[in-house]
């Protein structure tokens, strides 16, 4: 009698609301915020595996995570000819909306950046996916100009913190001389997204005769992929008991960059002295924000140039920006191969290749813009390539000349500037076509690419690894 009593009133006791209450919390705290590491107990042979199942699993969930982010931003300006005809917006308002999208992303990037270094990466990518696939499902609801700045600018306050979670992850899993690769592999992401989009967003709005679809298909990829993220997306290796990623490959670069990263100081100490002032993050902000200018345009305006100008169908028009991204692919993936093969990790000197031929195609443009669509989709793919290689290289290299455990704050900051370059292609760009029509905008982007270009040359000189 007195042991069943005892059984009854600890099974309260440990059923009790408060308890349980407690337990919940710490459940929330445990996803939300990066935990401490974990003694490493196991040998090495038990490691490897579990090593390398894991880096699959993320490195996949990564990938399509970007690029179903990428597919949900792009997928507005490629439905964008058709809310033309079909809504009261107009080109004054994509420009003004694509400016506010890029201000508020690169802040969300910037604040998202300066948490993750003590967030889950897990706690942001999952739900942001999920968040963001109800926005433009909410989007695709929607008839009102109001509306769609409302959700659009809400779409940008999420998908700001995509990427910082990303880089925070690629720099626990991946060391030094084999990141440039594997984060060649994850920018590609990207290109996928934004070729898909165009291709996706025009189909489903053939399809169905209404521009809303162009939401709603991309919608649903967003939620389903939030859910798979929850899964698959990982803390650093020590909160599983595993090595750091330097120690378990025994890469001389990684573990040199750790010993020149102390760890007895605060966030702002590390903030201030390898980000605030190192002067190499200030010139990778000027490079990064110069191709951003000239990639937010290639990306963004020709959709409406040849629709408008030449009277493209809304489909072959948006193949254009398929075939930059398919080129960007290629760009970037032989960019990161060749920055850790050929060059030694050295970023700048490969980025600075890429940037000179991206000079000399943005020159041929004026001979081919007339032609034929073959030459027009043959430059616009060599463009993607030349391009893409810096766009990648800018952001890996920048983890290179920070402290290690600073992955997430500098890529937010870095990214801050990055979508103010962004935005200098939205209302700025209309503002030039409007007094030098479209040769001013053409100048812009030539004046973007020659800063990106003396960036990488500077870099290259002063950046020793």
């Amino acid at each position: 009698m007195d042991s069943n009593r005892y059984y009854f009133c600890s099974k309260t006791v440990y059923n009790s609301p408060v308890l349980l209450e407690e337990k919940f919390n710490m459940s929330i705290k445990k996803f939300i915020f990066s935990q401490e590491d974990l003694p490493v107990v196991k040998e090495k042979k038990e490691i490897d595996p579990v090593y390398k199942k894991f880096r699959a699993e993320i490195i996949a969930s990564v990938f399509i995570s970007y690029a179903v982010f990428y597919l949900t931003r792009k997928n507005f300006a490629s439905a964008m000819p058709a809310m033309l005809t079909d809504t009261s917006l107009t080109a004054e308002d994509f420009a003004i909306m694509s400016s506010l999208f890029y201000i508020l992303y690169g802040s969300m990037k910037f604040v998202g950046g300066m948490l993750v270094d003590k967030i889950n990466p897990k706690a942001m990518t999952g739900p942001v996916l999920i968040g963001v696939g109800i926005v433009n499902i909410l989007f695709g609801f929607s008839d009102s100009v109001a509306a769609f700045y409302v959700l659009y600018s809400l779409n940008a306050i999420l998908q700001g913190t995509s990427f910082p979670p990303m880089a925070k992850i690629m720099a626990c899993w991946f060391s030094k001389n084999e990141r440039g690769r594997w984060w060649a592999i994850v920018e590609a992401a990207h290109n996928i997204g934004g070729s898909l989009a165009p291709l996706i967003t025009s189909f489903a709005i053939a399809f169905s005769g209404s521009w809303k679809m162009g939401f709603y298909v991309p919608g649903v990829i967003s939620l389903l992929m939030g859910v798979v993220a929850l899964y698959t997306i990982k803390d650093r290796p020590g909160t599983l008991g595993l090595p750091a990623v330097g120690v378990w490959r025994n890469d001389p670069t990684e573990l040199a960059q750790v010993n020149a990263s102390p760890v007895n100081l605060s966030f702002w100490q590390v903030f201030v002295k390898y980000i605030l002032t190192n002067p190499l993050v200030w010139i990778i902000i000027i490079g990064d924000m110069s191709v951003y200018v000239a990639r937010t345009i290639l990306n963004d305006w020709p959709q409406i140039y040849y629709s408008q100008v030449h009277g493209w169908s809304l489909i072959k028009a948006n193949s254009i920006i398929s075939w930059f991204e398919g080129g960007g692919l290629a760009g970037g993936l032989l960019a990161g191969y060749l920055s850790d093969f050929m060059f030694k990790s050295n970023r700048w000197m490969t980025g600075l290749i890429f940037a000179l031929m991206l000079c000399v195609c943005i020159a041929l443009i004026p001979l081919v813009q007339d032609t034929s669509y073959t030459m027009t989709a043959v430059l616009f793919t060599i463009m993607g390539f030349a391009l893409y290689g810096p766009h990648m290289l800018f952001a890996v290299g920048c983890l290179d000349v920070t402290h290690k455990n600073a992955a997430g704050s500098v890529t937010g900051f870095r990214g801050l500037f990055s979508y103010v370059g962004a935005a200098m292609a939205g209302v700025p760009v209309i503002l030039i076509k409007n007094s030098w029509a479209w040769s001013g905008v053409y100048m812009y982007a030539v004046i973007a690419i020659l800063l990106t270009t003396l960036s990488l040359a500077l870099l290259s000189r002063l950046h020793r690894l």
